[in-house]
């Protein structure tokens, strides 16, 4: 067999890039272990450009803290490397797609930004929330997990629910920056072959709505078959229910952009 031949196999067996690019809360890991659960793909858990896919162990002495855990893990899984980190990434071989997923405020990394701009043949799942209150909402009570005795931010199985004090002026900024970013990058990746799943209209259950799972199976290429995630709703529909101060957000929300995201 010669060079060339070789090499013509080589890229008819490479896998098809794919992406999911979203914000924190916006049921990207639901999606990441839905899409893993199928039998052509390669998503695993977690955040490449966050150093996720690292197998060592965080030293005891740093994983009591978010930040220092953080930064080491980012030091030593290479994820201060993006654009290697992520050829090595795509070029897993296994799978008919390999997908990974990325938050927005991971790509103000400048060359992770780049990375994903010039490569046009990245196909990217662009994922949303509809309700960005509850999504904020959401991302705080993630954030103080341990304190409301949530100890596993990704539960299988249903949880208590808790409530947490919501600042109005903290909403609305962070709302306003998700929503930038939608638009941002809706804008940036206009030359990619792309998709927009919405969290609310997405989930059925522990799987893609119909609708959604045949998007998502054209879009990659995908053999139908049975996919399923491990992973729960945990928060009610109700604002109400999560915020110990409602009263005061809606007030506060009243004649904005983000009223209509109220109970």
């Amino acid at each position: 067999m010669g060079i060339k031949e070789v090499e013509r196999i080589k890229a008819i067996t490479k896998p098809i890039k794919a992406v999911i690019i979203s914000s924190q809360r916006s049921g990207s890991t639901f999606l990441t272990s839905y899409l893993d659960s199928h039998p052509q793909v390669y998503c695993p858990f977690g955040e490449p450009l966050i150093g996720a896919q690292y197998k060592g162990n965080i030293p005891a002495i740093l994983s009591p803290y978010r930040v220092p855990s953080g930064l080491w893990l980012h030091i030593v899984s290479g994820a201060w490397r993006p654009v290697k980190l992520l050829d090595n990434f795509y070029a897993t071989q296994g799978a008919s797609v390999n997908i990974c997923k990325v938050m927005y405020n991971q790509l103000t990394n400048i060359r992770a930004r780049q990375y994903f701009l010039n490569n046009t043949d990245i196909r990217v799942i662009h994922l949303r929330r509809a309700n960005l209150l509850q999504q904020y909402v959401s991302k705080l009570i993630k954030l103080k997990g341990s304190k409301l005795g949530r100890k596993d931010p990704f539960p299988t199985k249903a949880v208590p629910v808790v409530s947490i004090y919501v600042s109005p002026q903290k909403a609305i900024k962070e709302m306003r920056r998700v929503q930038n970013w939608f638009h941002q990058y809706e804008q940036l990746l206009s030359k990619h072959p792309k998709i927009e799943l919405v969290y609310e209209t997405m989930i059925v259950g522990q799987s893609l709505s119909p609708e959604a799972a045949k998007s998502v199976h054209n879009f990659l290429g995908l053999e139908s078959v049975p996919m399923s995630s491990d992973l729960v709703k945990v928060n009610p529909q109700k604002l109400e229910l999560m915020v110990k101060n409602y009263d005061e957000l809606a007030s506060n929300l009243k004649g904005t952009e983000f009223e209509c995201f109220l109970d």
